[in-house]
């Protein structure tokens, strides 16, 4: 049997993108209760359009460097569900005029680095942070 006739025996409605739960222990102890961010995976297009939005160009018009932050903010911007991270009342209640001000208050630098990684991983691009050893 062929790839091609393997992939015909698919269900084509149960290709999704992949969706994950994950617990943001610190608001957890915020608001004494279990605080979970539903994630899913960014389609190839829309990661590239980010990807784009966060390179920086020179006067030249050459690729001066990327703006790892602001890659990940919007990947988590895009990538997280639930909650709504562009709804009017949490903007509005964080005092944000941008869903990037309002990942900038909620989250850490290290819980924005992580939920990034949660999110490239459901997108299909491993990622791995070495250990530095002394």
């Amino acid at each position: 049997m062929s790839l091609v006739d393997k992939l015909l025996q698919l269900d084509a409605a149960k290709i999704k993108m992949p969706e994950k739960e994950i617990e943001m222990k610190r608001l957890s102890e915020l608001l004494d209760e279990k605080v979970v961010f539903k994630i899913r995976a960014i389609d190839g297009e829309r990661y590239a359009d980010i990807q784009r939005l966060a390179i920086n160009i020179s006067n030249k018009g050459n690729v001066k460097d990327i703006d790892m932050y602001k890659l990940q903010v919007l990947t988590i911007i895009e990538g997280v569900v639930e909650p709504n991270l562009k709804d009017k009342r949490l903007l509005e209640h964080f005092n944000c005029a941008t869903p990037e001000e309002l990942v900038k208050r909620l989250l850490l630098a290290g819980e924005i680095t992580d939920l990034y990684n949660e999110i490239a991983k459901l997108s299909g691009y491993e990622t791995e942070v070495e250990d530095i050893k002394n």
